[in-house]
């Protein structure tokens, strides 16, 4: 997804509604007009591609020339690298492969037609009749109905950063070589100052730690009476696969041993995967509201530690987990809020820094140190950054954990010691 240009100093985060409608329900004259439309942005933006790829000034010159005798003026924008509407901000930094220039859309400036105010811009929402008008060019436009709940989602996103002004631009995208189905984004932006490092003792600290196997932890702290207090620990885990994996198993039987192996070896594949990218982004948007809730208007200091691709090799939720650090950079700058990615040992105890060992129990993973601190090794890290931001440490264990007098260890050190 192409980004304006954010301004120095400043922090740009931005929410994406998708409405999706289908082309057969457009009236032939818009239908027409559209497809005509696509075919030549598409032509224009291959070009202008690939000169910017390739460092080709007369190819870049001469497509900016046909999209001016061939587009809209106000879809054009997509093209102007001054606008904040322009498309290519990454061509010449970043490698992608050929199919993404079909899927680059048209993009233009949205506004929300108040009354029976003028609009000046290629697309617009009219709240009054809950409809979204897009221009063709040459006088034609579509106007596609819009949910009354994507119109509140809408009016509650811009009521979240009030009162700074949100942008807005609404990008279509058809092909016809895929569904027959229209995508319209509407992307709201804001731009904020970088937030400056709040102070430790008065802020409300937020601890989310992600890992492959467990999901995701989080930790809502704040210092008082002395030390580190603790408000709430949540954990977040991933949908269950039980039934994709048994569908798998079925299917690799049948290729064993029935027909048509190459088609079940296929659909045991697809079975395997798992797409987890919608819960990881509703994960981290249920975290920021929940420590926005809790700071009550001070300010909000967040550490995520993500895995990197080592740890996670091999994983289940591997792309998953490599994700969570865009989504929760976009949105601590949406809401303005301090959030680092720095990661802490988990089997170094925060106390003697001797080596923890991890223990066998049906509901948590326990390290405990022959000093005699003992914690949910999802909370361990925690107590590495409160040490590092020079608090003192809360009391362990954080949450009501009962160790096992005779449990087995589970580390091959322990185990073989």
């Amino acid at each position: 997804m192409g980004r304006g240009r954010e301004k120095k100093g400043m922090l740009e985060g931005f929410r994406v509604l998708t409405l999706t409608y289908r082309v057969e329900d457009l009236p032939p004259e818009q239908r027409e007009r559209l497809v005509e439309l696509f075919k030549r942005y598409r032509a224009i933006a291959s070009l202008y591609f690939w000169a910017k790829r390739l460092g080709l000034r007369e190819g870049v010159e001469q497509a900016l020339e046909r999209a001016k005798e061939e587009l809209p003026s106000y879809w054009r924008k997509a093209l102007d690298d001054e606008s904040p509407l322009y498309l290519f901000s990454e061509v010449e930094e970043m490698a992608r492969p050929r199919k993404h220039v079909l899927k680059l859309p048209l993009t233009e400036a949205l506004q929300v037609k108040q009354r029976d105010e003028k609009c000046t811009t290629g697309a617009y929402i009219d709240r009054k009749e809950s409809k979204l008008v897009v221009r063709l060019g040459d006088g034609e436009r579509i106007e596609l109905p819009i949910p009354r709940r994507a119109l509140r989602w809408l009016r509650d996103k811009e009521r979240e950063v009030a009162p700074l002004k949100v942008s807005k631009t609404v990008r279509i995208q058809w092909r016809p070589e895929r569904a027959q189905a229209l995508k319209v984004q509407i992307i709201l932006r804001v731009q904020r100052p970088r937030p400056a490092q709040p102070d430790p003792r008065s802020s409300l600290l937020v601890y989310v730690d992600v890992n492959s196997s467990y999901g995701i932890a989080a930790i809502f702290a704040s210092y008082e009476e002395g030390y580190a207090k603790i408000h709430e620990t949540l954990k977040l885990r991933p949908p269950n696969q039980t039934r994709r994996l048994r569908e798998a198993a079925k299917r690799l039987r049948a290729a064993a041993y029935g027909s048509k192996p190459n088609v079940n070896y296929a659909l045991a594949r697809l079975s395997k995967k798992f797409d987890a990218s919608g819960w990881v982004k509703a994960a981290a948007a249920r975290i920021f509201k929940r420590a926005l809730r809790r700071a009550k208007g001070r300010s909000v200091w967040m550490n995520f530690d993500a895995p990197d691709s080592e740890t996670v090799k091999g994983s289940r939720l591997q792309r998953t987990l490599l994700s969570i650090k865009r989504v929760a950079e976009n949105l601590a700058n949406w809401y303005g809020v301090r959030a680092e990615f720095r990661c802490f040992p988990s089997r170094k105890c925060p106390l003697c820094g001797g080596r923890l060992k991890e223990l066998r129990t049906k509901r948590a993973r326990v390290m405990q140190c022959e000093c005699g601190f003992f914690e949910d090794r999802d909370y361990v890290p925690f107590y590495h950054w409160v040490k590092e931001l020079g608090l003192p440490l809360p009391e362990w264990p954080i949450r009501a954990l009962k160790l096992p007098a005779e449990a087995e260890p589970n580390d091959p050190e322990a185990r073989a010691g």
